[in-house]
């Protein structure tokens, strides 16, 4: 009788010190995830982008001159070779494009000095985008690159664009981004959330990046809790990562390690 309940006891305590152990590790974590599922991954590049127009022309005098009479007011639209300004003893320059006339800071009368700005003719309907990048991004976009923009006050609109161009200008690492068909009421100087494809992939397996800790994954399988599986991701899209290389399948479901407060 006395062995019988020893051996009882030896197992309950076993058993015990088991149900510890994995209640101990299971602390460790947060919520599961859905079942890994084959899917597509994108890889982007993200920035802030400003709207440029292509066609700027700013008339400055070479010498002083006195306006005579304004053709123009700001706001209106004019067509090329249409007079903008008449200057006593200089001539009547004339608009060089289609476009808008932005700024116009003079007076009939006034007298102006060299290089005092006069007018500026912008074409709205021709505009790009510049995103300026941080290094690590710069080096991975290439000319031809797709591109999806959105502006905050249309978020329900997307549009696309295409890479021009990647340069450096004062330090800064640019990248100039075509655009099809921008609304009218986007104007130069408005800004844009800015996404460059950089790679894609198909029928990839896809780990959610939250429940990557230092190159593993804890699974979870059976009993005991959920087991460290060691992987190597591929393209990583912000919230899913392909997997490359690991032990890991279809259905698995995977522990979010808790963050630990240092």
């Amino acid at each position: 009788m006395h062995v019988l309940l020893s051996a009882i006891l030896a197992t309950a305590l076993v058993a015990l010190a088991f149900w510890l152990v994995i209640r101990s590790r299971s602390r460790d974590f947060g919520p599961v995830t859905e079942p890994l599922q084959l899917g597509k991954v994108v890889e982007s590049v993200y920035g802030i982008g400003t709207v440029t127009a292509r066609n700027v022309f700013n008339l400055k005098l070479g010498v002083i001159s006195t306006i005579g009479t304004l053709h123009v007011l700001e706001g209106d639209r004019v067509k090329k070779g249409q007079k903008l300004v008449t200057l006593d003893g200089t001539g009547t320059p004339v608009a060089p494009f289609d476009g808008t006339i932005t700024s116009l800071p003079v007076k009939a009368g006034e007298t102006v000095f060299a290089q005092t700005p006069i007018l500026t003719l912008v074409d709205l309907e021709d505009c790009y985008v510049v995103v300026s990048l941080e290094q690590r991004g710069a080096v991975r976009v290439r000319r031809g690159q797709k591109s999806s923009l959105s502006f905050d006050s249309m978020r329900e609109q997307v549009f696309e664009g295409e890479v021009e161009s990647v340069y450096s200008s004062l330090g800064s690492f640019l990248v100039r981004i075509r655009v099809q068909k921008l609304p009218p009421q986007i104007l130069p100087g408005m800004t844009a959330d800015v996404a460059i494809l950089i790679g894609e992939k198909s029928d990839v397996l896809l780990v959610p990046a939250a429940a990557i800790d230092a190159g593993r994954v804890y699974v979870h399988r059976g009993v005991g809790g959920p087991k460290a599986v060691e992987i190597r991701t591929g393209i990583v899209d912000g919230e899913m990562a392909e997997l490359a290389s690991g032990d890991l399948n279809e259905g698995d479901r995977l522990a979010i390690r808790r963050k630990v407060a240092r």
